[in-house]
């Protein structure tokens, strides 16, 4: 459900709290990216928390002809906007029970916020949490090129131990469709969760 109460910090073992992952899911172009993670979650046994912005349903709708809500519904139960900011994931008890956070795709907006503390909204304030309690946050961005203040930025979050990864899918998989690129860069992002997965061919050399 929509903003749907969580179970309270605690009410699951160690085990279970490990298969929890945020998902951001900003205006960038590129929301197949972070339905695709959130798909692919459901699929390994992960429980999701969605955190959309207002730009992601709308870039959704243009890119997919989608409503972004009713097609998360599918996969999580949890699914909040991100002026939720009485929600769940606004506390930092909250990302201590969890695999981690990715914003995919991450735009340069929520880069911004996040890199210079601004908690406005659900989202930037729940990756923010994630630094503070030096959890793992993956930024997906999905921008280019990228100036100088993007770079800074980047910079700036890759120093306190934020992941940054463009989405710059690969060629040496010998993709055969559009799926195969976007699966390369989800699973990309899973690795850096540390979520293990055969969601793409590997490099063996």
């Amino acid at each position: 459900m929509v903003g749907g109460l969580v179970e309270e910090a605690g009410t699951k073992s160690g085990r279970e709290k490990t298969k929890r992952v945020i998902i951001g899911i900003s205006g960038a172009s590129g929301t197949i990216y972070g339905i695709r993670t959130v798909q692919f979650l459901k699929e390994l046994g992960y429980e999701t928390h969605i955190i959309i912005s207002r730009s992601a349903e709308k870039v959704a709708q243009r890119e997919l002809g989608i409503n972004l809500v009713e097609e998360l519904k599918k996969y999580s139960s949890y699914i909040y906007t991100q002026s939720q900011i009485e929600a769940a994931p606004s506390s930092s008890s909250f990302s201590i029970t969890s695999k981690g956070m990715v914003i995919i795709p991450c735009s340069i907006k929520t880069l911004a916020e996040i890199a210079n503390g601004i908690g406005s909204n659900l989202l930037s304030r729940t990756a923010l949490n994630f630094i503070r309690t030096n959890r793992k946050l993956v930024l997906v961005i999905r921008e280019t090129p990228l100036g100088a203040i993007e770079l800074e930025n980047s910079l700036k979050l890759a120093r306190l131990g934020v992941l940054i990864m463009p989405a710059s899918p690969a060629f040496y998989i010998l993709p055969k469709s559009i799926d195969d690129m976007i699966n390369f860069v989800v699973g990309k992002a899973l690795d850096l969760l540390g979520i293990k997965h055969d969601i793409y061919r590997r490099w063996k050399g």
